[in-house]
């Protein structure tokens, strides 16, 4: 009989349970003199459950304990990398780091300082940064300051008591006062009886607030002396001291401008303060003359014609409601475009000191020019853009012109729509609704999945998803993987590495379809020249439209195009009349209701010579494809199905059997086919 019925014992038990974490092991002590659970037992049912990668000695510590409560002994949940993110503002660069989970591998130092050598920032700490790395904290930490160097600096300035210093130390590694310069001030300013020594001290202790450094005792008029002048050490006042024993007549106005004049004060006399010592014996230290303080220059300022705040922002309509897909991600420029202009320093108003001598304003600061990479600097005054490209400002506040934008991920919420004169490479996908429109070529790592895109040369490296909404239009040429369920336009030709499904395409000269399955199955494929393929159709016969001809929406362009070119070219004969006069009556004038209009007319006026020359080059390139075109041709190096209907020119054939190895053409009037072999 068993030993536990026998005696009430309780043996120990165990339970193996499993989730996305992990494995756990529960274990349950005996009771009553049971018996405990063995680790060979759990082993092998770990065993059984083909999980191998667990610590035997640690098992035996789960069951020693045998707490009841699940305790996870195998890992199983994805390995998590470090990462880390560097962000800057005005006071530097930050670095953020997050230590790695699960087994996964920490952040590499290499790739950050890589990272920062991109971005143009050397002077960074590579011993700290290995810290940052360690501590991995994931809060931001500055490892490079970028802030401005800021020069020590010092203010003399004097009252009834005496001259005083004060110096504020330099920051962010600047200049420290000169001593110097300080006293050759003190000596401009014709003061001479100062501690040297004590002005050392005064700069290295450098703490902002003023010190005695030259002390002036109160005035006592002698007996004898019955009027005395004190001129202030900035020379913007002249003070008057009198003492007249009271037996003796009160000053007059007369004596008290000769003791002003003696003291070569004659500016900025006060009257009243003179009218007030004609009828007083005693008054010390009265204002009776001022000058007038020079006014400081303006410091230089830069003018941004595109504001570098708004980047990221969304794009606000005019009902109030927000465009999320509009989120101004990339600040795109035009060549030529005026970026930046600086507004110059001022060189100040002089003053008058109480001498009659000019006080000479101290001007304000110049800026240097933030010129960083495809931008023209005119003058040192006004930086344009040398390319088609978006700005880019980092670290040190130089404006560079980008002209490749380079999205990480998606296009998406997080980017909004591109519509860039350059080019664009999406390493990510593009998703449902959002488009990509480039002036130049575009390549897409990922896929278009329901999104847009336009631009001169378009690669797709996986294939266009086009969920019967995505409209593709490449002015050159389309390279892509797959089609399926979309629009395809190309001026010219659209080559397909594996299969085009339920798809609309149409290209100015050639589609291919070949490598991988090479298949072209419904929808309409139409090309100017040569459409080729290893299989079109299948058994089932579904109704797939092959068709060669003169790209009739070439065409149809061409056509609308000149027509546009001649109402654009009525509209601006229009509207240079109308500018001409509105200047006889002159612009100045106008307001209201006319002055917009005026703005309004003269925006289009300026900007419809660009449109013009733009729609005549279009034209030519239709013209140059249309007159480069071939003899129609549909090329099969496989099978072709019943259900296809081939038409090149105004011929047309359709299919009732399967055909292999068959090239289709024109001769004489009539669609004919041949093989291959």
């Amino acid at each position: 009989m068993d030993h536990s019925v026998m005696s009430g014992a309780q043996d120990g038990r165990y339970q193996i349970t499993a989730n996305d974490v992990g494995i756990y092991l529960s274990v349950w002590a005996p009771a009553k003199g049971g018996w405990t659970v063995t680790k060979a037992a759990i082993i092998q049912e770990l065993t059984e459950r083909k999980c191998t990668n667990f610590d035997s000695n640690f098992i035996s510590v789960v069951i020693r304990e045998a707490m009841g409560t699940p305790v996870l002994i195998v890992n199983t949940g994805p390995q998590i990398d470090g990462r880390y993110e560097i962000s800057a503002h005005d006071a530097g660069v930050y670095l953020s780091v997050w230590a790695p989970g699960i087994g996964g591998n920490p952040v590499l130092k290499a790739a950050i300082i890589q990272e920062l050598t991109e971005r143009k920032c050397t002077n960074f700490d590579s011993d700290f940064i290995s810290v940052v790395i360690r501590e991995a904290v994931g809060r931001p930490t500055l490892i490079v300051n970028t802030q401005p160097k800021q020069d020590g600096r010092y203010e003399i300035s004097a009252n009834d008591a005496g001259v005083y210093l004060s110096v504020w130390a330099p920051g962010n590694g600047g200049w420290p006062v000169s001593k110097t310069a300080i006293i050759q001030d003190l000596t401009e300013r014709q003061c001479t009886n100062f501690d040297s020594d004590f002005i050392s001290v005064a700069i290295r202790e450098a703490m902002g607030t003023p010190v005695l450094i030259v002390s002036s005792q109160p005035a006592v008029l002698p007996p004898e002396n019955l009027i005395r002048v004190k001129v202030g050490f900035e020379r913007l006042e002249a003070r008057v001291s009198v003492n007249i024993p009271v037996d003796k007549p009160l000053a007059t106005r007369s004596q008290l401008l000769g003791e002003l004049q003696a003291a070569g004060v004659c500016s900025g006399i006060d009257e009243a303060a003179l009218t007030m010592l004609t009828q007083t014996h005693s008054a010390t230290n009265i204002i009776c003359a001022r000058g007038t303080p020079p006014c400081r220059g303006d410091n230089a300022f830069l003018k941004y014609f595109i504001d570098p705040d708004s980047q990221g922002r969304p794009i606000e309509m005019e009902d109030g409601r927000v465009d999320f897909k509009e989120t101004n991600k990339f600040l795109c420029v035009e060549e030529g475009q005026l970026l930046v202009e600086k507004i110059p320093a001022t060189p100040g108003i002089p003053g008058t000191d109480v001498f009659g001598l000019p006080l000479p304003p101290k001007p304000g600061k110049d800026l240097p020019m933030p010129v960083g990479q495809n931008v023209i600097n005119v003058d040192d005054w006004r930086l344009y853009a040398a390319i088609n490209g978006h700005l880019y400002i980092f670290l040190d506040k130089r404006v560079n012109v980008i002209p490749i934008i380079v999205i990480d991920g998606d296009v998406d919420y997080a980017t909004g729509n591109i519509d860039f004169k350059g080019s664009v490479i999406v390493r990510g996908s593009v998703q449902p609704d959002f488009f990509v429109k480039a002036g130049g070529n575009v390549e897409v790592c990922g896929t278009i999945s329901g999104g847009m895109v336009e631009a001169n040369n378009i690669i797709v490296r996986k294939g266009i998803q086009g969920m019967k909404r995505s409209v593709i239009k490449a002015r050159e040429r389309l390279v892509v993987n797959f089609i399926e369920s979309a629009t395809v336009y190309a001026d010219e030709d659209v080559i397909v590495h594996d299969v085009i499904l339920t798809s609309s395409v149409y290209a100015g000269s050639r589609v291919i379809v070949e490598g991988g399955r090479g298949l072209i199955r419904g929808g309409r494929i139409s090309a100017g020249e040569l459409i080729r393929a290893s299989t079109i159709g299948n058994q089932s016969g579904v109704i797939t439209e092959i068709e060669v001809a003169v790209n009739s929406l070439l065409k149809d362009e061409l056509m609308n195009l000149r027509q546009q070119i001649k109402k654009a070219e009525v509209t601006y004969n229009e509207l240079k009349l109308a500018m001409s006069h509105f200047q006889n009556q002159g612009i100045g004038l106008l307001a209201g209701e006319r002055r917009e209009r005026y703005k309004k007319q003269e925006l289009e006026y300026k900007a419809l010579p660009d449109r013009i020359e733009g729609m005549r080059q279009r034209i030519a390139n239709i013209e140059c494809i249309l007159n480069a075109a071939k003899p129609g041709r549909v090329r099969v190096s496989g099978y072709i199905h019943p259900g296809t209907r081939v038409s090149i020119g105004a011929l047309t054939k359709s299919l009732n059997d399967s055909l292999q190895f068959i090239s289709f053409y024109v001769v004489d009037g009539e669609l004919r086919f041949s093989s291959l072999r």
